[in-house]
């Protein structure tokens, strides 16, 4: 599972102050050979870093302890390790400027190098946004890309859902340790994630959740897609940054407009007056990356169909239940009903395959 060259970048990784770049610099310095100039990381960051890693060369001392238990770790929680230079590593993230030297995977490692679509937006989404999410993002899949997103809430949860309650894989990239699922009410959904998807993150075991990690995260999430859709995004927000991030890339950006008076539209708008692909229906994606879109019609029109055979009440109690986590409390209060009344009326949209029953509240499939 660990090559000397990934057991090695790990070791360059948990040196205090040593950085990305600073790595660069020393496998650049080295000539890419994986045997880093002792003399020029003591001059970049100290002679304590010097010692630490001249007793690693020899098997022996703090960091080589440390390096021997992080591996363990890893073994323990089932996380492959892959670095920049295994066969491995997902081709397209190779073509970005700043690529993961080091990428922790858990679960289904060979999906990475298959082709995806990478669906990001706001994390207050508004429902008809959470909607587009889901169900591009099972339209998508269906076609034969691999969902990608970052496990926030809001639309990058209804992406994931849109393709993992149809079966279909998705990619979760993570700006924490792949042991701290993050937000924590995405547990469940990134556990049904694993059984044909993976979790992905440059960041060791351990890591919390801080803000400078998500932008960082983002980077991964556009490099690893041949396009990135943005749903819904403000005009000063992260999806923005993701999306920049993107074109630096050279990959494609879509973006699906809303009504003008929305300030989760100014974004998308924005994108779309600057070049991104205005896009409408699965289709528009599908087109412009030349996907085969042949089976999308038949399905979203046997969904809507089945949508329309409910009865009256109960339609009507499906439109209050988002394609993300919606507790009971926050359906009784949108449908104005007290909980005690709605619990036939769930059971039975259960039972018909609408929702789907989550932690304390329920998640809309269709």
């Amino acid at each position: 599972m660990f090559t000397i060259n990934s057991r090695l970048l790990l070791a360059l990784s948990i040196l205090p102050k040593v950085g990305r770049q600073t790595i660069r610099k020393l496998l650049s310095a080295s000539a890419g050979s994986l045997q880093p100039d002792l003399d020029l990381l003591q001059s970049m960051t100290g002679a304590n870093n010097y010692r630490l890693l001249k007793n690693y060369l020899q098997s022996s001392g703090e960091l080589y302890e440390r390096v021997c238990t992080t591996t363990e770790v890893l073994h323990q929680l089932q996380i492959r390790c892959i670095n920049y230079t295994d066969i491995e590593y997902p081709p397209l993230l190779l073509q970005i400027p700043d690529y993961p030297l080091l990428l922790f995977c858990k679960g289904d490692q060979k999906i990475l190098s298959k082709p995806q679509i990478a669906i990001v937006g706001s994390r207050q989404a508004s429902r008809s946004s959470l909607r587009h999410a889901y169900s591009f993002s099972r339209q998508l899949a269906q076609s034969g890309l691999v969902i990608t997103s970052g496990l926030a809430r809001g639309i990058d949860g209804a992406a994931h859902s849109g393709a993992v309650d149809h079966n279909f894989p998705s990619i979760a990239v993570m700006g924490t340790g792949l042991d701290v699922v993050y937000p924590r009410g995405h547990q469940q959904m990134a556990g049904k994630l694993l059984k044909s998807g993976c979790w992905l993150s440059e960041y060791l075991p351990g890591t919390a959740p801080l803000a400078g990690n998500f932008p960082q995260r983002n980077r991964i999430i556009s490099g690893l897609a041949l396009g990135v859709l943005i749903v819904e995004a403000k005009l000063k927000s992260g999806t923005l940054i993701t999306a920049r991030m993107a074109l630096e890339q050279n990959r494609d950006v879509f973006a699906i407009p809303g009504p003008i008076e929305y300030s989760g539209s100014v974004g998308c708008h924005q994108l779309i007056s600057d070049g991104a692909v205005l896009v409408q229906s699965a289709n528009d994606i599908l087109s412009e990356l030349n996907f085969s879109d042949q089976v999308l019609g038949v399905n979203e029109q046997a969904t809507n169909e089945s949508t329309k055979t409910l009865a009256e009440p109960l339609y009507g109690l499906l439109g209050n239940i988002d394609y993300t986590h919606t507790s009971l409390v926050q359906i009784a209060s949108q449908s104005q009903s007290a909980i005690a009344s709605l619990t036939s009326s769930l059971v039975e949209l259960e039972l018909l395959g609408f929702i789907q029953s989550s932690g304390d509240g329920y998640i809309r499939l269709k």
